[in-house]
């Protein structure tokens, strides 16, 4: 499949080379309740729906709202789009009232007219929203589960897309500001699904478990589009299921004998805290070849303690991958390879808060995040002035390559900011991630961080994630992955300010001033600095994005504004005035 020119290409292969073979598998309760789909019905529900968009007058390069819940019918009407020559604009059902202001933020910004939905979806989003234009009669609106099944997929031609023609715009998760939405090219999914393939050493033998929002660029790069490409089958659940109970996407795995799979850090976690040895007792992981670590900041213990709580069920230390990549780039920028194993470097904490590296024998433990593709270039760069930074110099992490996305939908400005970037020698274009790294002796990538994000006291530099680890470590009546530091102002001076979820076990019987005085505690001693507030929240409080990323700026926002919801509030003196500035 790789001299094809698109997925579209793949699809259609596939269905002819292999109609009854099965594509995707659900697990409709995320345990054992099978939904399948073959090659064959998968091209044919596809085409179907394209069909019904040209015959309801839309004209190709539309817009078109995919709004479905995790499952099988997202997948056939992604594609319905794709095959249509119609550019497809995934996006998370809205649960409440306060959720649809973003979609009708996205829905003006892409200039949609037409909607993709279930019927149960689309009456359950009208009451929802019943004064909402986009929930109502501003779109037009097809039930894909209420189109015929009888239909001559021949009858309809549909000119085949080419590399530059958008394929999707995918939102990102707007943890600041309002969502932008990154135009992926056709030709952007098949390079970093080229790449994927590479790392991974993907073939139609493998099977892949992913619980991923489908809307989200891992759920849908990584777990729909790369199975296609390769030509395996892949297991999906929804990601509510494994949250409430993580063993299930281990017994995927182990069911299914799953070859590969990923996820954020947060994810290794919970299935080691939310797992009861008895449930493990009888997974059998020998099968799993990669399993990555992505998305969010990797943690070099968390890693440990899975692979210590698993490697009894067969788990190999071989297996454990990481990678690093954003929506912007379509997913992967850089990855581990089935050869190279994700390097660790242990630093000076005090040194890397002077973006300098310095390699020591017992400080904070970094985990690299692999390397490059040979067909893309990595930089990093000091952010202010453009210069290329020297080896052993944390900056910010520039990338290029034919899998960076062709830019933010109907913002100019900002694409030629972000996508067009250029070193002070001329070097470029880039694309600006955003977030802070260096590259090790072995030409692998270390991400430090988020540039937004870090916090500067007296001059030093802080990581909110590495605040974050040592509160959550300070007692053991606090949740793990379940807190945030960031920064405020007040009277031109930059403060520091904490918020943490309790366990729903320690609600009751924690004494919280004897948790405060911990956090603090641990605060001064780790980091030498003194917050202006902790504050104590109850458990699933903390805002986080659709792929579990804590959203900072979201809790800042709400710190700012009173609207946290605090079990206990510790402060220095009033904070009053602070500025809402991002």
């Amino acid at each position: 499949m790789s001299h094809s020119k698109t997925i579209l290409d793949i699809v259609i292969g596939r269905s002819k080379k292999e109609p009854d073979r099965v594509a995707f598998i659900y697990l409709a309760d995320g345990e054992t309740t099978e939904e399948t789909i073959t090659y064959q019905d998968l091209h044919d529900r596809a085409v179907a729906i394209a069909a019904s968009l040209l015959e309801a007058g839309r004209q190709p390069g539309e817009r078109v709202l995919l709004m479905f819940p995790q499952g099988l019918a997202f997948i056939e009407a992604f594609f319905g789009c794709l095959f249509g020559g119609y550019v497809a604009v995934p996006m998370a059902v809205p649960g409440k009232i306060r959720g649809t202001d973003k979609v009708a933020h996205m829905v003006s910004n892409a200039g949609i007219g037409a909607a993709l939905a279930l019927t149960k979806t689309h009456e359950s989003l009208r009451k929802l929203a019943p004064h909402s234009a986009w929930a109502t009669d501003q779109l037009h609106w097809i039930c894909t589960d209420a189109l015929t099944s009888v239909f001559e997929p021949q009858t309809h031609y549909f000119p085949m897309p080419t590399a530059n023609q958008l394929a999707f715009l995918q939102y990102t998760s707007g943890s600041t500001g309002h969502p932008k939405g990154v135009m992926v090219s056709h030709g952007n999914i098949l390079a970093n699904s080229a790449f994927i393939q590479h790392a991974f050493q993907t073939n139609e033998q493998s099977v892949s478990v992913c619980w991923l929002p489908s809307f989200h660029d891992m759920g849908l790069i990584d777990g729909i589009i790369q199975p296609l490409y390769s030509g395996f089958t892949a297991v999906l659940l929804n990601p509510v299921h494994v949250i409430q109970k993580p063993i299930r996407w281990l017994r995927a795995f182990s069911r299914y004998q799953g070859t590969y799979g990923g996820a954020p850090n947060f994810a290794f976690d919970f299935c080691v805290d939310r797992t009861r040895p008895d449930e493990r007792q009888t997974l059998d992981l020998r099968s799993i070849e990669h399993l990555y670590n992505a998305a969010e900041p990797i943690r070099a213990a968390t890693m440990a303690r899975f692979l210590t709580t698993f490697a009894p069920n067969g788990l190999q230390p071989e297996a454990l991958f990481t990678c690093f990549g954003l929506a912007e780039s379509t997913l992967a920028v850089t990855m581990c390879r089935h050869h190279r194993l994700p390097t660790m470097l242990t630093v000076d904490t005090n040194i890397l808060e002077q973006n300098k590296v310095e390699v020591i024998p017992h400080g904070r433990t970094l985990v690299s995040s692999g390397w490059p593709m040979t067909d893309s270039i990595l930089r990093i760069v000091d952010p202010v002035s453009q210069r290329v930074c020297s080896p052993n110099e944390v900056g910010e992490i520039w990338a290029s390559g034919p899998s960076v996305g062709q830019g933010y939908w109907q913002q100019p400005e900002l694409t030629e900011a972000v996508f067009q970037a250029r070193t002070n020698d001329g070097q470029g274009p880039f694309l600006r991630t955003g977030d802070l790294g260096f590259v090790g002796s072995d030409g692998s990538l270390f991400v430090t961080g988020r540039l937004k994000d870090v916090i500067i006291i007296r001059g030093v530099n802080h990581y909110p994630q590495d605040i974050e680890l040592t509160v959550e470590q300070s007692h053991p009546a606090l949740q793990m992955n379940a807190g945030a530091a960031f920064r405020i102002e007040r009277d031109e001076v930059e403060d520091v300010v904490v918020v943490q979820e309790l366990k729903r076990t320690s609600l009751q019987t924690v004494l919280t001033e004897e948790v405060i005085q911990a956090i603090l505690r641990q605060i001064s001693l780790q980091h030498g600095i003194s917050p202006a507030a902790v504050v104590l929240l109850p458990p699933n409080s903390v805002p986080k994005t659709t792929s579990g990323k804590i959203q900072r700026n979201a809790c800042r926002q709400a710190f700012l504004t009173n609207e946290l919801s605090a079990v206990y509030q510790w402060e220095t003196t009033a904070l009053a005035p602070a500025t809402t500035d991002s």
